[in-house]
């Protein structure tokens, strides 16, 4: 009889530690791999999708220590100036802060809310290289909320003056 009260005794020990393992391994599945948050996202995208690549556009913005920086992912040759269009929320973002990378004028031809037009002039033909830095804007936030810039209108001019559309993407930050 003790034996039959031992085996009891363990068989519902053994049910009950796979009953709370099975609801620890459901609520970790369902809270990082089904769930939408920033951690499950940063998961899946270290995981499952480690082997794609992100298609960029020729240029897009991204978020660097609170500085965004306008970068390329094409090789851009011989610029002799490059027009830029920002759309963002002139209420809680002003993008006053804008500086070239290289020796160059940035002219801020904006006269409307919402939209805010750059102009690099490169004093002497420009090539830029994959990924590197064009422009930085420190943008002054007055209220600490989730906001968008979106990169529009975007083209260049090389030495023979022939103009260039390029693609553009947008951030948030």
């Amino acid at each position: 009889m003790d034996i039959f009260k031992k085996y009891k005794k363990y068989k519902k020990i053994s049910n009950i530690s796979i009953v709370t393992i099975s609801l620890v391994v459901a609520i970790w599945v369902n809270f990082f791999v089904l769930n939408q948050t920033d951690f499950s996202k940063n998961l899946k995208t270290s995981v499952i999708e480690s082997n794609q690549k992100k298609n960029l556009s020729d240029l897009y913005l991204e978020n660097n220590n609170w500085k965004i920086l306008l970068k390329t992912s094409k090789q851009l040759n011989n610029i002799k100036n490059l027009s830029l269009s920002f759309v963002y929320n002139p209420e809680n973002i002003e993008l006053e802060n804008l500086k070239a990378i290289w020796n160059s004028e940035v002219e801020n031809i904006s006269n409307t809310d919402w939209i805010s037009t750059i102009f690099i002039n490169f004093q002497d033909k420009k090539t830029i290289k994959n990924w590197e830095n064009i422009l930085e804007i420190n943008p002054i936030k007055k209220e600490q909320k989730s906001e968008q810039i979106n990169l529009i209108n975007s083209n260049f001019t090389d030495n023979s003056w022939e103009n260039f559309l390029l693609t553009t993407s947008w951030i948030t930050f």
